[in-house]
């Protein structure tokens, strides 16, 4: 894996104090310009704002895991049974509970949530983009970032392994690093002619994993589907092709009625409620949002915004809506 010298300079001298001192000895001109690059952001985001909205945190990060700003301004939102680590976080709530966040109306200067939205289903969706509007002052900012199941989906119909699988899905990782350890680094991998992916046993070639372009698609898409779907005797992407119709929408909504075990989905998966981007734009415009468009990482009205935690990189299955009040 190639790794950016100036990134990893950069980084290091962000967070490594003793890194930071090395280096200010002897490049005092470049650790100065990132430390002033990262005082302007936060210094402009104070100016930009109420002062009582800083004080007050009227910034509000739905469904933020372990994500954490380097600027206190934010408050952070989550489930109080969620598998991440609960310090820091201000309000506990169950966004498939369908109920009024215990936020005040016309208070909040942003409302973002980031990678949230696919892992809830279509009504607590709606529900949080009509939470966000009650809760949102006059030009307050609603951005939401979002898995892009159209994208995974295109992929799949060109015969093309989604390029998080199998070494950035948490599940396909886990299951490679397990089957590691069972052979003791005695594996290979190569691609085959029908373009799979196949990590086997060097000792025992019959022993192996083999990754799809349908069970790509399925370990990012619709985990709790993976096991009913290898468990037929047909092979993954000749099931799936048998369900596509041409249509995202109707796929995924295949997929989730006849082969998502509701029992095995986990709040952290991606559960193929499937709600394409146009329709999820229409339902915000119609909320009473002023302003609805489609935007990028780094992109958005709101400086609280701009800054790098908030923006992380997704390979191309990202795509971000933003809305103002």
């Amino acid at each position: 894996m190639s790794v950016n010298k100036r990134d990893f300079f950069v980084y290091l001298v962000k967070n490594s104090k003793v890194f930071r001192t090395v280096l200010n000895f002897f490049f005092p001109v470049g650790v100065k310009k990132i430390l002033l690059y990262e005082n302007f952001l936060s210094d402009y985001i104070l100016s930009y704002y109420p002062e009582d909205s800083i004080k007050e945190k009227k910034f509000y990060n739905i469904g933020a895991g372990n994500q954490r700003s380097r600027n206190d301004i934010w408050s952070y939102v989550d489930l109080t049974d969620s598998k991440y680590d609960k310090k820091g976080i201000d309000v506990f709530f169950d966004l498939e509970s369908l109920e009024p966040i215990s936020l005040p109306d016309n208070h909040a200067e942003v409302i973002f949530n980031s990678f949230v939205i696919e892992h809830i289903s279509i009504p607590a969706t709606k529900n949080l983009c009509k939470e966000a509007f009650r809760i949102l002052k006059k030009g307050g900012v609603f951005h939401s970032k979002v898995h892009c199941y159209d994208y995974s989906y295109r992929l799949w119909t060109h015969g093309l392994l989604n390029p998080k699988v199998p070494f950035e899905c948490r599940e396909s990782n886990l299951l490679i690093g397990d089957f590691v350890k069972k052979h003791k680094g005695k594996v290979k991998a190569e691609f085959d002619r029908s373009k799979n992916y196949v990590v086997k046993s060097i000792k025992n070639p019959s022993e192996q994993i083999v990754f799809s372009p349908a069970t790509g698609l399925l370990y990012h898409n619709a985990v709790a589907a993976v096991e009913n779907i290898l468990a037929q005797p047909k092979n993954p992407d000749e099931v799936l092709s048998g369900m596509n119709g041409g249509n995202p929408q109707q796929f995924y909504k295949g997929l989730k009625d006849i082969w998502v075990d509701e029992n095995k989905k986990q709040s952290y998966q991606h559960n193929a409620d499937y709600f394409s981007k146009d329709d999820l734009f229409d339902y915000i415009k119609s909320l009473g949002f002023s302003e609805v468009y489609f935007t990028q990482p780094y992109q958005s009205i709101s400086p609280a915004l701009w800054e790098d935690a908030l923006n992380p990189l997704h390979k191309g299955f990202l795509f971000a809506i933003e809305a103002i009040k």
